[in-house]
């Protein structure tokens, strides 16, 4: 075969050759930008990147599109920043399916104790044992130390939170009582558990915060929820009934003397008395003071304390039924000495008269004491005729004269009223 520069056949490998290098560099350019490619990486808000360039950490990289160089030279781990939420059932008891759709104190107990394979509880610092859940709140607030000292699956990051929580429930739960952590320290315990699961953590720096724990449910053994319930049940109408008791006795108290019962007996219930929103000294329970200085003999303390005692019933801050009957005491008393100052006045006026004319004076005196009589409107008279013949008495009084004594006392009570 011929050969020369313008051979047909060589001119169409050449060409064809040169086609094949220039699909290959096309080719190869387009591989070369999927590959650079590589490297960037889509960040969401609950996320963070952290960047590495052979190995070492290069910058940690906030949400959006992060750019680093391809695999094996630079990579970018993602790490979520979201809080997670763990549930902790290793102190709560075994349940069946149909069990976790029943309220506790219908099921039905089987077995006397715990099956330590099954259950679990806590053990409270007065012996006694509690099955409690928890809740684990948590996030990754150092991403580089979790990527550090922490390598794994989510479970993995699961097992570790759960470790530290459970240590620290147990410590926990060794300082308080079963009763306590179920009615009034149960956020105590928790706060102290979540404390506690964080020191674990940051001691190995797991970069994981622990942001709460929740103490979900809590209970009694089924042996003694029942006996517990009971118990608890008598604790509360006991409660209500001591309430009742001591709200009875403070409206029989402020219907007695008001406010100032508490200077007078204390406070009910044993408390500690206040004088009250007086002015006066706090002096709690002048009366008990009272007896036991009568007790004692002591004369002298005995009169002080009465006097404060009279002090505080007479006192503006008294009131109710004793106010009420001071008030009567002082009126009456008023009307009293009015009425003996006005007969001692008219006995003087009268002493003259007297030592004059005793018998006149007297005759005087019954003459005005019958016209008073017979000239009452509230007085029904009977007129008897003397004479040998027999007289008849009528001892029911006559209804007209009745309605004229009524009419008269009405319109002696109007007259009064209107002074």
């Amino acid at each position: 075969m011929p050969s020369g520069p313008t051979n047909p056949a060589s001119q169409s490998l050449a060409e064809a050759l040169r086609v094949s290098f220039r699909l290959l560099s096309v080719i190869m350019v387009v591989v070369l930008f999927f590959y650079v490619l590589t490297g960037v990486k889509s960040i969401e808000s609950s996320q963070v990147g952290v960047k590495k360039v052979f190995g070492r950490v290069v910058e940690v990289v906030e949400p959006g599109l992060a750019y680093t160089w391809p695999f094996p030279i630079g990579s970018i781990d993602v790490v979520s920043i979201r809080e997670e939420t763990l549930p902790i059932d290793d102190f709560w008891m075994f349940e069946t399916p149909q069990q976790k759709s029943q309220d506790l104190l219908s099921r039905e107990v089987t077995f006397a104790g715990l099956d330590p394979a099954r259950d679990g509880a806590l053990l409270t610092g007065d012996r006694n044992l509690l099955h409690v859940q928890l809740k684990c709140q948590y996030r990754i607030a150092k991403p580089l130390d979790f990527l550090n000292n922490i390598a794994g699956s989510e479970t993995a990051i699961g097992d570790v939170i759960r470790s530290a929580v459970c240590h620290a429930a147990i410590r926990a739960a060794a300082v308080q009582t079963a009763d306590g952590l179920q009615r009034t320290a149960g956020m105590t315990f928790a706060s102290a558990v979540r404390a506690g699961a964080q020191d674990e953590l940051d001691a190995f720096g797991s970069g994981i915060e622990v942001t709460n724990v929740l103490v979900v449910r809590s209970t009694w053994p089924m042996g003694a929820l029942q006996a517990y319930v009971e118990a608890q049940n008598a604790v509360s109408k006991a409660e209500q009934t001591k309430n009742a008791a001591r709200a009875e006795a403070e409206k029989q108290l402020n219907n007695a003397v008001g406010s100032s019962y508490r200077t007078l007996v204390g406070d009910v219930g044993g408390a500690s008395a206040t004088s009250g929103p007086t002015s006066r000294p706090a002096e709690e329970n002048l009366i008990a003071q009272y007896a036991a200085a009568m007790a004692a003999g002591d004369q002298a303390a005995s009169a002080a304390l009465l006097a404060k005692i009279d002090d505080v019933l007479r006192s503006h801050d008294t009131g109710g039924q004793a106010a009420r009957i001071i008030a009567e005491a002082e009126a009456y008393r008023t009307t009293t000495i009015q009425r003996i100052t006005a007969r001692v006045q008219r006995f003087r006026e009268l002493l003259p008269a007297y030592e004059k004319t005793p018998d006149m004076l007297l005759q005087r005196l019954w003459t005005d004491v019958r016209e008073s009589i017979l000239n009452s409107p509230t007085v029904e008279k009977f007129y008897l005729t003397f004479g040998p013949d027999k007289t008849m008495v009528k001892i029911n009084q006559d209804p007209n004269v009745l309605a004229e004594i009524q009419r008269a006392l009405k319109a002696k009570d109007e007259e009064k009223s209107k002074e």
